[in-house]
């Protein structure tokens, strides 16, 4: 009972920047070691079955169900008006929510299996798996929904701009990877199928099944493979528009070096590992295991420059604003995906090390979704605010033409004002999602519009 109440009391506390900052730091290394043990599973089975093993699985089983719980409550605080105002974004939470806590209980029941009958089911593997990937499919699908969706309801208001390309190259590549989702998990199903065992003792080995290239998994694993370059690279493009209108907060040769070395990572890693000087083998067992744990923490680079860049940016925002929540879960989505979506379970090692880290993709990708699409939108909010507060004043300044400079001034600045606002909450109620420019921040955009607009006259009645 005590330990229904402690979780119970989870959610109820309030987590702040650097609370979290430390959250994301221990279920990175966690998930990292997670996974790294399933890979090499089959090396060190001997140490797997101790009871230091079993109560290092144990361990990450736990992280991994506090960790979530926090993360959900988290966004839950931060996406409150957001979820209050899109009745769907609500309705999202429970039902990733409600995942959750079936993951956490299928991991729990495997612990109980090991510790009682000192075996446990592959079906459970199955199950995570499905849960999971599946909570990754429909996450990333109604993603690239709402982008098009934003798209749509656009294009009536603003013509082809940056923007809506930045929108539209992201919803390409949610939807590659809604493609690299369901051919990830028929991939691994077929895996878990080769093991040719539904239970799994201590006594077994992880077993990593090969297939022949003409195979049925094969030609699925190569689609898996492409659409997940395919999605790397537009994610990669889309993120830098989404934050380039910020680069100058923190500087133009840091951003660019951050976002280049994910892709000069993501352009030689893999003629590496073509050519032979980047791939799980070796000639002895060491060194196998080796490079098979240096090509693991290789992958989770991805996700921790695309991590690095979006907080980069959300910590230059002011604290408190939507726009700096949303990226940072934007941020944390991203690196919790890549490092989680790294891991495999499917090799069936005892006790079933990169379960807890398979498990996790889901609310990864339930964050890209909060995260991305909210910051996403509210940028292109930004700027649709901003071309209807320079359109208002341009039309205004004809009706006030006859007043004086100070009076004409306060006028417009009250008139354009409250069509401003009247056009931010008809974009936060068709979307869900607060534009970040606060009332401070229209008023200082429109004065820069007026003395542009007085600029301009002088110049006019100068030149004439």
């Amino acid at each position: 009972m005590a330990k229904t109440n402690v979780v119970g009391a989870l959610p109820s506390s309030r987590i702040g920047e650097k609370k979290l900052l430390i959250l994301m730091s221990i279920l990175v290394v966690t998930f990292m070691v997670d996974s790294n043990i399933g890979y090499i599973a089959d090396f060190i089975p001997e140490r797997l079955v101790t009871n230091e093993g079993i109560a290092l699985f144990i361990g990450i089983a736990v992280i991994f169900a506090i960790g979530g719980i926090l993360i959900l409550q988290y966004v839950k605080t931060k996406t409150k008006e957001s979820r209050a105002r899109a009745l769907h974004l609500h309705t999202i939470h429970i039902g990733v929510t409600i995942a959750q806590y079936v993951l956490i209980a299928i991991i729990a029941f495997v612990i109980a299996q090991i510790l009682v009958t000192t075996q446990y089911n592959t079906v459970m593997i199955a199950a995570a798996l499905s849960i999971s990937y599946g909570l990754w499919i429909i996450m990333l699908a109604l993603l690239s929904l709402a982008f098009i969706s934003w798209l749509r309801s656009s294009r009536s208001n603003v013509t082809v701009s940056k923007r809506n390309v930045m929108v539209l190259i992201l919803a390409l590549s949610m939807i590659a990877y809604v493609v690299n989702g369901v051919t990830g998990l028929a991939n691994y199903l077929l895996m878990l199928q080769e093991q040719q065992k539904e239970v799994v003792t201590s006594a077994d080995v992880a077993f990593f099944p090969e297939f022949d290239p003409e195979s049925q998994q094969q030609q699925i694993n190569a689609v898996y493979q492409t659409a997940g370059g395919i999605a790397y690279v537009l994610t990669w493009i889309g993120t830098v528009m989404l934050l380039r209108p910020y680069i100058h907060r923190i500087g133009k040769i840091k951003f660019y070096a951050i976002m280049g070395s994910a892709m000069v990572y993501y352009l030689i890693n893999f003629p590496l590992f073509v050519l032979g000087y980047f791939t799980p083998t070796g000639e002895s067992d060491a060194e196998v295991m080796n490079n098979i744990l240096i090509f693991g923490i290789a992958a989770v680079l991805s996700g921790i420059i695309f991590g690095a860049a979006f907080l980069s940016i959300a910590r230059t925002l002011q604290k408190g604003s939507a726009l700096r929540d949303y990226m940072i879960i934007a941020a944390y989505g991203m690196l919790l995906f890549y490092v989680a979506g790294s891991a495999a379970a499917t090799q069936a090692a005892y006790p079933p090390f990169g379960l807890a880290s398979v498990s996790f993709t889901g609310l990864s990708c339930y964050l890209i979704y909060t995260g991305l699409y909210s910051s996403a939108i509210s940028v292109s909010q930004d700027g649709n605010l901003r071309q209807s507060i320079r359109r208002s004043a341009v039309k205004e300044v004809k009706f006030l033409e006859s007043m004086g400079s100070a009076q004409m001034e306060k006028e417009l600045q009250t008139r354009v004002l409250t069509i401003a606002k009247k056009n931010s909450d008809i974009m936060t109620e068709e979307t869900g999602v607060q534009p970040s420019l606060s009332e401070d921040d229209m008023k200082q955009y429109l004065e820069e519009v007026i003395k542009e607009i007085e600029l301009r006259r002088h110049n006019y009645y100068y030149y004439y």
